[in-house]
């Protein structure tokens, strides 16, 4: 078995059974669509640090003892997440499926529009898909990275 430990800044979320670690600059939405996520039904398993560890060729995450099962959110505070939303609602670990980097939305730059600019990002030698969704007043960003993982699940990219 072949194991490599890491960490990354970031929020790591499992839908319908697929891990997805949401990352962004500090203050760009990353915990609060984590939240808004879990509120659909989705599952935490680490907010703000995402530890790593490679099995084979598997990336897995999962959070630190001392943060496990909870999420910062400005302005309310730490929840514990199995407290608010319920024991099913955290999970100890997932496999990293997709990337997703939250980024400001700016007007000039020229945004995938056809669904054909998924990427890869590599992490400890494993390659993973990663899309980019800029963030701006109006969006639903949950909504749009749970489209994301159906539409890439249905694909056969996850």
């Amino acid at each position: 078995m072949n194991k490599e430990n890491n960490n990354i800044h970031g929020v790591l979320i499992s839908i319908s059974g697929f891990g997805v670690l949401i990352k962004g600059k500090s203050g760009i939405g990353k915990s609060e669509c984590a939240v808004e996520l879990l509120n659909k039904g989705a599952q935490l398993v680490a907010d703000d640090l995402v530890l790593l560890k490679k099995i084979e060729n598997k990336l897995l995450g999962y959070a630190p003892e001392n943060i496990k099962n909870l999420i910062e959110i400005r302005g309310i505070g730490i929840l514990n997440v199995k407290n608010i939303f319920g024991y099913l609602s955290a999970l100890d670990e997932s496999e990293i499926k997709l990337i997703v980097n939250l980024v400001d939305f700016n007007k000039e730059n020229k945004y995938d529009r056809l669904g054909y600019d998924t990427k890869e990002e590599e992490i400890s030698g494993i390659k993973i898909p990663s899309i980019e969704i800029p963030v701006s007043p109006g969006r639903n960003i949950s909504t749009l990275i749970e489209i994301a993982v159906k539409k890439l699940n249905f694909e056969g990219r996850l």
